[in-house]
C-alpha cells in the first residue's frame, strides 16, 4: 500500500513538472500563488464546512439505522477523519478509514461507510455526465472521451457492488474458503446486515450528494474569485462534478496533477498560473477542515 501510495506521488510529480515545462512558468505560479485573496481563500471553506455537518449528520444517522447509537460529534468526527485520509489517497478511497473511529463492530461500519461511498461514487459519476453534457452543448468544449468512459464505468461497479453483496451464493460460497473462510463469514454477515440496514435508504442518501454539489459550487466561485478566475456560478457548479471526477482516477493521490491538467485542457485560454493554483488551493483548503478529524484519535482514548 505504501509503495502504490509513493508511486501515485512520484506520477503526480512528473505531471505538474510536465505542466510547469509545458503550460506555466515558475515566477507566473509564485506571482498567482502571492496575489490570491487569502480572506476569500479562508472564507470558501464555510460552504465545505456546512457539507461537512451534513455529511457528519447522515453518517451518524445511517450508524443509527444500522443499529449502533453514534451521535452527531461521533458521526461528524468520523467522516471528517475520512476526508482527511482521501485527501491524500489514490482514488480517494481513504474515506473507508472512517469506519475505524465509530465504536462498534468494524465489519459493520465499514459496510455502512461503503454504501456511503458507492452512492457518492455513482452521484458524482452521473453529475459529472450531466456537466459534461452541459459543457458540450452549451460552450462547445471538448470533453475527452475517457471521462464519459470512466464515469460510466463507476455506475457499473456501483450497481454491481449492491447486487453481489445483495446475493445469497456469496454467503455459501465464503464458508468454502479454504482456511480464513469460516473466519471471514462472522465478518461478512455483519457488513452485509449493515449494508442491509441501509438498502431502502438509498433515495434518501442521495439527497446529500446533490446538497454537496450545490454547496460545492459556492466554494469554488468563492476560491475562484480569491484566485482571479471570475466564472459565473453556475460554471462553477457543473464544473466541479466534471473536475472532480478526475481526483476519484487511481493513478495519482487524490488527482493531483491530472486535476490541474484537465482544467487546463478544458479552458486553454485561461491563465495557467491560477488554474494550477486553484487545484493545489482546493486540495489544501480542504485539509483546514479536514484536519479536525484528527480529534477521533482522542476521543477512541475515552
Amino acid at each position: 500500500m505504501k509503495k502504490r501510495f509513493l508511486l501515485s506521488i512520484v506520477v503526480s510529480i512528473v505531471i505538474l513538472v510536465f505542466l510547469f515545462l509545458n503550460f506555466l512558468e515558475f515566477k507566473k505560479f509564485l506571482d498567482a500563488m502571492l496575489s490570491v485573496n487569502f480572506l476569500l481563500f479562508l472564507a470558501s471553506d464555510i460552504p465545505y464546512a456546512i457539507q461537512a455537518l451534513l455529511m457528519g449528520y447522515r453518517l451518524s444517522w445511517s450508524m443509527n439505522k444500522s443499529g449502533v447509537r453514534t451521535s452527531l460529534t461521533d458521526g461528524l468526527i468520523a467522516h471528517l477523519f475520512g476526508m482527511l485520509g482521501s485527501d491524500f489517497s489514490v482514488g480517494r478511497l481513504g474515506y473507508l478509514v472512517s469506519s475505524l473511529p465509530l465504536k462498534s463492530k468494524l465489519a459493520g461500519n465499514i459496510g455502512v461507510v461503503s454504501t456511503l461511498v458507492v452512492v457518492d461514487v455513482i452521484a458524482k459519476s452521473i453529475f459529472s455526465i450531466v456537466s459534461a453534457l452541459f459543457f458540450i452543448f452549451f460552450f462547445r468544449l471538448e470533453i475527452n472521451p475517457f471521462l464519459f468512459i470512466f464515469a460510466a464505468l463507476i455506475i457499473s461497479i456501483g450497481i454491481l457492488f449492491f447486487i453481489i453483496t445483495k446475493d445469497p451464493k456469496i454467503m455459501a460460497l465464503i464458508p468454502k474458503i479454504p482456511l480464513i473462510g469460516e473466519k471471514l463469514l462472522p465478518y461478512y454477515q455483519d457488513f452485509r446486515s449493515s449494508l442491509e440496514s441501509l438498502r431502502g435508504k438509498l433515495l434518501f442518501l442521495f439527497i446529500f450528494p446533490v446538497l454537496g454539489w450545490i454547496l460545492r459550487g459556492c466554494e469554488w466561485i468563492i476560491l475562484g474569485y480569491a484566485v482571479g478566475i471570475d466564472f459565473p456560478f453556475h460554471v462553477w457548479l457543473m464544473l466541479h462534478p466534471l473536475l472532480s471526477l478526475t481526483r476519484l482516477i487511481p493513478v495519482t493521490a487524490a488527482g493531483l496533477g491530472i486535476f490541474e491538467l484537465t482544467f487546463i485542457m478544458l479552458f486553454p485560454n485561461l491563465d495557467p498560473a491560477k488554474q494550477v493554483t486553484f487545484g493545489l488551493l482546493d486540495m489544501v483548503n480542504h485539509s483546514l477542515v479536514d484536519i479536525f478529524g484528527l480529534l477521533s484519535i482522542w476521543k477512541t482514548r475515552e
